[in-house]
């Protein structure tokens, strides 16, 4: 039986020089794309440039792929040209690679195969599946089943540079976890051994034993309050009426500077201009002037939150004080025409430990007198005389409280109580005041019974007479500024003394 005839090709040059590779009985497929059997690099090189096909007389046809072209032997094929290459022939394709056909002899096992790359023996080479189920008459040739395709230069030049980068990786990560683990270790030790207190507390605030100073303030009229703060050897005060800046220190080991400063200032126009917008002015004028940079939108809390309350705004800020920075939280309140601004401040390298005590302990205290002497100033006022005003607020008061219209007389009082305070008019409010306590009185009753009787439907489990008392308050307290509407809110419902 006539034995079959094998080739292969030898490269004489370009980038595959010296290499051999045995020409497949399905046929071999040199060109870039991904899944060719030889694939040089270079853009000279098509996708699909040519393909060698074994015929089964003699010879390998060569088919020149799309617009490529080959030189075989001297004479130019153009694409989808065919030519009969017979051993011996001489074949170029791109600019530099040159290989001729031989016959391949004797089989070559997969060692053989290998020998002529095993310098790059330690770059990635693809192994390439030997012939289909349809030539398994073939497969007792190990260079039909195990033929090799070898990277081109380019491949090895990417493969190398992304296991450096792999390896370099890998060592950054390592580096890194090292140095996180020792900063952590050693920030330990350093609080440790300078015994820092986390989180910061309050002068007497783990023994029980407080020894705080304050300052008393009065503002007319019958506005009464206080600024506490914690006594230490190196607390320091200034004040100027009822203006007061104080240096002391917080921690069990008075280690971290706070600094507190209150004002007091009348707003110009004040019985004329509402708390949010004097609020709104004065963020902008501190943020513009004093270097105060806001680090949250403001929220509303109540000091002594019983009955009504009594209203500030509170946010965080921090602030540029030369060259030390400070961090901290702002109180602004109003009372009349009065502003009163509360600052309570530490470094900003200790904010991260006191935080906790700077939010518990707000330092600052207003009394019962003050908050039932507290009205919100009017966006807009009635333009009824004084003596209407008066007789038809006098009318609904001396009804059953919960049958007279609550946004009404709420509106007419309060601005009752701006002309009287703005033009200083002794008689009106010597009128207006009483009726003013009279209303929170009757108001703070009808609250508390509502509370009682809310309990009552509770323990009965009567969720109609529940939601009809939730409604009925919502509508007598729509403000935010007043306390009692954020206890409905949060569904609250006990009496406080």
């Amino acid at each position: 039986m006539e034995r079959a005839v094998h080739y292969k090709i030898r490269f004489l040059t370009g980038e595959l020089a010296g290499r051999v590779f045995a020409v497949r009985n399905s046929g071999t497929l040199i060109g870039r794309r991904r899944d060719a059997d030889i694939r040089p690099g270079g853009t000279d090189i098509g996708a699909e440039h040519i393909t060698l096909l074994p015929q089964t007389d003699r010879g390998v046809l060569l088919h020149v792929h799309g617009n490529e072209s080959a030189r075989v032997n001297g004479e130019e094929v153009i694409g989808e040209g065919d030519v009969l290459l017979t051993p011996g022939a001489d074949v170029s394709i791109g600019k530099e690679l040159t290989f001729v056909l031989e016959e391949d002899d004797s089989p070559v096992d997969m060692d053989s195969a290998m020998e002529a790359s095993s310098g790059d023996q330690e770059e990635a080479t693809e192994e390439l599946s030997g012939e289909t189920a349809s030539e398994e008459s073939d497969s007792a040739r190990p260079n039909e089943a195990d033929c090799t395709r070898y990277a081109s230069a380019a491949e090895l030049e990417d493969l190398r540079k992304f296991n450096r980068s792999r390896r370099w990786r890998r060592r950054i990560v390592l580096i890194g976890g090292v140095a996180l683990f020792l900063l952590i270790i050693g920030g330990a030790y350093v609080i440790s051994e300078m015994q820092l207190e986390n989180p910061v507390t309050w002068p007497g605030e783990v023994s029980g034993e407080y020894d705080d100073g304050e300052f008393r303030m009065e503002i007319e009229p019958d506005g009464k309050c206080l600024v506490y703060y914690p006594k230490t050897p190196v607390t320091v005060t200034k004040s100027e009426g009822n203006n007061h800046e104080i240096m002391t220190a917080l921690g069990k080991n008075m280690d971290v500077p706070f600094h507190l400063v209150f004002t007091v200032s009348t707003v110009p126009d004040g019985f004329r201009t509402t708390r949010r917008k004097s609020f709104d002015e004065w963020r902008k004028r501190v943020s513009e002037q004093e270097g105060f940079a806001f680090l949250e939108e403001p929220k509303q809390e109540f000091y002594r939150p019983t009955e009504s309350g009594f209203p500030y705004y509170l946010l965080s800020y921090t602030r540029q004080d030369k060259n030390f920075r400070w961090q901290g939280y702002a109180s602004y309140m109003r009372y009349q025409d009065k502003e009163l601004v509360l600052l309570r401040e530490v470094p900003a390298n200790h904010f991260w430990r006191s935080d906790r005590v700077l939010r518990s302990y707000g330092a600052f205290v207003v009394s019962p007198a003050m908050v039932d002497h507290y009205w919100e100033i009017p966006e807009v006022r009635m333009t009824e005389d004084s003596t209407r005003l008066l007789q038809r607020a006098s009318f609904e008061l001396r009804k059953n409280i919960a049958a007279a219209v609550w946004d009404d007389v709420d509106l007419m009082l309060r601005t009752l109580l701006c002309r009287a305070y703005e033009t200083g008019d002794p008689v009106l409010i010597a009128a207006v005041v009483p009726l003013w306590r009279e209303f929170r009185e009757k108001q703070q009753v009808w609250y508390s019974q509502c509370c009682l009787a809310f309990q009552t439907y509770q323990r009965a489990g009567n969720f109609e007479g529940m939601n009809r008392i939730i409604n009925e308050c919502l509508r007598r307290f729509p403000s935010p500024d007043d306390h009692r509407h954020v206890k409905i809110m949060k569904n609250i419902w006990t009496i406080e003394e």
